[in-house]
């Protein structure tokens, strides 16, 4: 932190989308045994993207006024509703930080739109008016003039490996991950 006057400022590091990615890639296929599978109840998806996350470099967040400001596992007992929870997820990564409001420790990530995903960035898809699943986008496709043909995703529930974006049903939401403030 740097000391400005009497208040403290808070710096964003970087999110490593190339360790996320290599992590996504080398589980999204099978269950890292360090972290709970959670497919019997419910799916796998949001806690194989916070894991991914968490492998890209963001930290756990374990305070906060209430469960809405915190991201952690620790164990089954022990970890926040955002780590394996789709719409808690959502609500953490694009809360924590939001647009207009002074920074706060945590993730920071926001909305983006198709063409500017990259890399370990998050897609949330829906079905209707409901946040169904998360996923990991771990390459970038490009037409033969430089622009975006499609993306590659990742996932645990019903695992895929770079599996074409395009052909994912319902409706997306993309998510930008900038990094983290500390």
């Amino acid at each position: 932190m740097v000391f400005l006057g009497c208040s403290w400022r808070l710096q964003l590091i970087p999110y490593d989308r190339e360790a996320a990615v290599a992590y996504a890639r080398r589980w999204a296929l099978a269950r890292n045994p360090i972290w709970k599978d959670y497919e019997k109840y419910g799916g796998n998806c949001t806690n194989f993207a916070s894991q991914v996350l968490h492998a890209g470099g963001m930290p756990f967040v374990t305070s906060g006024p209430h469960d809405g400001f915190r991201w952690y596992w620790f164990s089954d007992s022990s970890r926040s509703p955002s780590w394996t929870s789709a719409r808690y997820l959502k609500n953490f990564i694009l809360g924590n930080n939001a647009a207009g409001k002074p920074p706060r420790y945590g993730i920071f990530a926001y909305y983006v739109g198709y063409e500017d995903l990259e890399p370990g960035d998050i897609v949330l898809k829906y079905m209707g008016d409901n946040l169904t699943h998360t996923m990991i986008v771990t390459q970038k496709i490009f037409n033969a003039d430089g622009t975006v043909q499609d993306y590659l995703i990742s996932q645990n529930s019903y695992d895929l490996l770079d599996y074409p974006l395009s052909q994912k049903d319902g409706q997306h939401e993309y998510v930008k991950v900038a990094g983290y403030y500390v």
